[in-house]
């Protein structure tokens, strides 16, 4: 055990050896690498962000329930006590006729603004705040609660809200589409540097496996390479987007001052950056295989 130990630490630590012996080609294959997968990170951590934002807006959609004129204290109750034990309703408050028209006179400085008027013309109001941002379920809350005994008109505008949530999904398709797409790109980039390598090293390999070297033996340095590309290429990635972040941040806080909002992009937490450098780790060491077995199997048929 101690031997098979000591043959992968010695291999990963030739291998380390070997990219730091040349820097410039090693810097090149880093910075294709560390560039591919910067892209879909800044993206992912864009999309992310507004994610979070949206989690925390305080100025959510709300429903506005107008009761019928001839609505009675009944009526009210019911529905008060229909909204208090709705599963997608968060809150609500209820705004009698007389309230409104307060209001209204406050805010318009229209002081007996009924005068000459049958009457309150004001409706009686409940504003019901939903449980959730998501479009579907806010049309169908509102359908629900029109639905409400003497309920004259449940109204409120979702189109922010389609809109915005439309471009956080836009968002999220196109960061998958293009980490699949870069991780293609990751695995083939690796692919042909090692298979360049092999290459080079073909008639060694081909002695190696006269005087009886397994496949595995073989492999192992290739493989470690590859590793230790991916592990670094992660780690550069990581310091790109970081500080794309550093860059960008400044620009859009004080965009987003304009309209009293506070918005900014966050960085990777240490479980995201542990699966980024793992998936790195992970696909470089794919190319790689798929390159050594290729080979490999050349020179058995051979």
């Amino acid at each position: 055990m101690k031997h098979y130990l000591f043959l992968h630490w010695q291999s990963a630590r030739t291998a380390l050896a070997k990219i730091l012996r040349q820097p410039v080609g090693s810097l090149l294959s880093l910075a294709m690498l560390s560039i591919a997968m910067a892209l879909p990170l800044s993206l992912y951590l864009t999309v992310m962000s507004i994610q979070d934002w949206v989690g925390k807006l305080t100025q959510t959609p709300q429903i506005t329930l107008f009761m019928e004129q001839s609505a009675e204290t009944a009526d009210i109750a019911a529905v008060s006590s229909a909204l208090k034990t709705h599963p997608r309703v968060k809150g609500y408050t209820f705004i009698s006729k007389k309230q409104a028209l307060t209001d209204l006179e406050k805010r318009n400085g229209l002081n007996g603004l009924t005068e000459g008027l049958d009457g309150n013309p004001l409706p009686d109001a409940f504003v019901v705040t939903p449980a959730s941002l998501e479009p579907k379920q806010l049309e169908l809350l509102q359908k629900e609660l029109s639905g409400l005994p003497m309920v004259e008109e449940a109204q409120f505008d979702a189109s922010w809200a389609k809109r915005l949530y439309g471009m956080v999904d836009l968002g999220k398709h196109l960061t998958v589409f293009l980490a699949l797409a870069l991780s293609v790109a990751l695995v083939l980039i690796t692919h042909n540097t090692i298979r360049m390598q092999i290459l080079a090293r073909r008639d060694e390999i081909e002695v190696s496996k006269l005087i009886g070297a397994t496949d595995s033996f073989i492999r192992r340095p290739f493989l470690y390479h590859a590793l230790w590309q991916g592990l670094l290429a992660g780690l550069v990635a990581w310091g790109l987007t970081a500080w794309l972040i550093a860059v960008a941040n400044p620009a859009i806080a004080e965009f987003a001052q304009l309209y009293n909002e506070r918005v900014e992009l966050r960085g990777l937490s240490p479980l995201e950056l542990a699966l980024v450098l793992g998936c790195a780790v992970l696909l470089a060491t794919l190319g790689a295989r798929l390159a050594a077995d290729h080979h490999l199997r050349r020179v058995s048929a051979n």
